[in-house]
């Protein structure tokens, strides 16, 4: 009696609604994975520069590849960069404070060796940001006194 309680139709459909639900779940879960999948490539598209390549899913993950790796030396680039101009800011603050001080042993190694035309003319040249006012002091002029446009210049 108790094999016939099994073969009963209400506990076969029973077992046949639970196996179509979980079915049915996988099936919805698989499509979610599909739609994410399908979502990342499209934002992966839209973060990279616009190409007319062929835009299958293994082109689009080489160019993010290559892209990645352009702006990983790009960022390498910048850090020496800014690095040498560091440098050259700190010798150019070294410089300024022997002027200040007054230093007479200013003049043979204010360029080390390089003459003016030699230097880099944007290196001397300041961003278009800065506003810089030149305030003089000589023995005729107190130091409060603005300069002329020439001598701005």
């Amino acid at each position: 009696m108790g094999l016939a309680a099994y073969n009963h139709p209400a506990v076969e459909n029973l077992a046949h609604t639970r196996k179509e639900a979980t079915r049915r779940q996988r099936i919805e879960a698989e499509q979610r994975r599909r739609d994410e999948l399908r979502d990342g490539y499209a934002k992966l598209k839209d973060a990279l520069p616009v190409s007319n390549q062929k835009s299958s899913k293994v082109s689009l993950l080489e160019r993010a590849t290559n892209h990645i790796m352009l702006l990983e030396k790009t960022n390498q680039d910048l850090k020496a960069r800014i690095n040498a101009l560091e440098q050259e800011m700190a010798r150019l603050r070294g410089i300024n404070e022997k002027i200040s001080l007054g230093s007479t042993d200013l003049v043979p190694s204010v360029f080390e060796g390089k003459t003016l035309a030699a230097t880099d003319a944007s290196a001397l040249t300041p961003p278009a940001s800065a506003h810089v006012k030149l305030q003089l002091s000589t023995p005729e002029r107190p130091s409060s006194a603005v300069p002329s446009e020439h001598e701005q210049l």
